[in-house]
């Protein structure tokens, strides 16, 4: 049976989220970021300092990735690896104030993008949308925890 793969859900998810990365890109670079360096900001603005495993619970990247992405973090000055009190070889990620001093330009950036991209949605729609996404979101998630 011939399945018509640009007709998946999936397709167009990835596809809206591989446009969006190209572009969030290109405008966080005038706060000197990337589109995956904001996201590991944006988890320790929302949940403070964190493990970098605690950090791979949201953002969902390989271990080196992440890695790689909080040591550009760290060399900004945007973070730094802070020693865990009950074991010597943990190190939690702290946000610096440089760090802090970035989430309302940043934001200001991903809100706009978000309006500029939906703005030809309809609010009702818009929001319905947002539900069936969580619902996917969710159910994946448990779909990577079962696994």
């Amino acid at each position: 049976m011939e399945t018509k793969f640009s007709l998946h859900i999936g397709y167009f998810v990835q596809e809206i989220a591989r446009k969006s990365a190209v572009i969030l890109n290109e405008r966080l670079g005038e706060l000197e970021l990337t589109y995956a360096q904001f996201r590991v900001l944006n988890t320790l603005w929302k949940r403070g300092t964190l493990t970098q495993k605690e950090i791979l619970v949201y953002i969902c990247v390989k271990p080196s990735t992440l890695t790689g992405l909080t040591d550009q973090l760290v060399k900004k000055g945007l973070a730094e690896r802070v020693k865990v009190k009950d074991d010597r070889r943990a190190k939690q990620i702290s946000l610096t104030p440089k760090g802090e001093a970035l989430r309302e330009p940043a934001f200001n950036i991903i809100n706009d993008f978000e309006m500029e991209s939906t703005r030809h949605i309809s609010e009702d729609l818009r929001e319905e949308m947002l539900t069936v996404l969580k619902m996917m979101d969710d159910k994946l998630l448990e779909m990577k925890t079962e696994a």
